[in-house]
């Protein structure tokens, strides 16, 4: 896992390491700490964020081992304090906002599959993630369009 010919490694592991903390303290993950309000008619919604964070904290776990293997230390740090705004939310609030962070951690990823140094077993890790955001927020955005609380619109989560 290295970045250039000269062995520099700072680049590639500095991004897997941002993309290890983005999922690993993404909206979805925090939002399993602090539940907002689910109204029973939610439940499926909730369920379905709480698939996207599990699957954020297994990948996290995934770049935290390719980042240590390379003789780095990594810490995943607290989680933003912009995120206290989202307490006392109800979950349609917070899933449209989970939709957005999505999207942005989707774009670390195809940044990061894009990076040179990259092993066959990373660069398949990195497609697996980047699809995975991709898939999750197709699915959040139909949920939130079958339950309208989004309108219907040209999708740009693929």
């Amino acid at each position: 896992m290295t970045d250039d010919a000269t062995g520099n490694r700072v680049p590639l592991t500095n991004a897997l390491t941002h993309l290890m903390r983005r999922l690993g303290r993404s909206l979805a993950v925090y939002a399993m700490q602090a539940r907002p309000w689910v109204p029973y008619r939610r439940e499926e919604l909730w369920e379905l964020l709480e698939e996207i964070a599990s699957q954020h904290r297994e990948w996290a776990e995934l770049l935290a081992e390719q980042i240590t293997a390379g003789g780095r230390m990594i810490e995943l740090g607290p989680f933003p304090s912009t995120y206290t705004r989202f307490h006392d939310v109800s979950v349609d609030f917070l899933a449209i906002r989970i939709l957005d962070d999505l999207r942005e951690i989707r774009s670390l990823a195809e940044q990061a599959e894009h990076l040179t140094g990259i092993d066959p077993e990373l660069a398949a890790l990195l497609t697996r993630i980047r699809s995975g955001l991709s898939d999750q927020a197709t699915s959040l955005e139909k949920a939130l369009i079958q339950a309208k609380i989004l309108a219907a619109q040209t999708s740009d989560s693929a």
